[in-house]
């Protein structure tokens, strides 16, 4: 598991599920369904996280929160390589984010150079890097 990941006990261990129960029902069946995990990224802010087989791991966001209104555009999905490197978008509502975590390219070119990039819409960043 990632060094990102090595706190996901936190989330995982007891008194946990209170916290994942106050949520949103939408959120929480919505991400945990697509695979996802609430992870607390230090600092205050929270995300939730899927690990892809490629080497690099997905997360979501609502402000740096695990829970928001669904239909808002505040959630921001980005591909996060290992050893660096990011694409995110954001300014979307929760179903985007979904899509965006399943067709956002990896963060690691094939040359192995790192993109770094922020995005205004999922069809941007597929444009530019896809």
């Amino acid at each position: 598991m990632s060094e990102l990941a090595d706190d996901l006990d936190q989330w995982t261990g007891p008194g946990s599920a209170a916290r994942i129960d106050r949520m949103r029902p939408a959120v929480r069946q919505s991400l945990t369904a697509a695979g996802f995990t609430p992870m607390d990224l230090g600092g205050g802010s929270k995300a939730w996280y899927r690990r892809s087989d490629d080497g690099t791991h997905a997360l979501i966001s609502h402000n740096n929160s695990l829970d928001g209104d669904p239909s808002v555009r505040d959630w921001i999905v980005g591909q996060y390589g290992e050893r660096g490197g990011f694409v995110e978008v954001g300014g979307l509502p929760l179903s985007r984010a979904l899509e965006g975590a399943d067709i956002l390219p990896s963060p690691i070119r094939p040359d192995g150079s790192l993109v770094e990039a922020l995005y205004p819409s999922l069809q941007q960043a597929l444009d530019d890097l896809g």
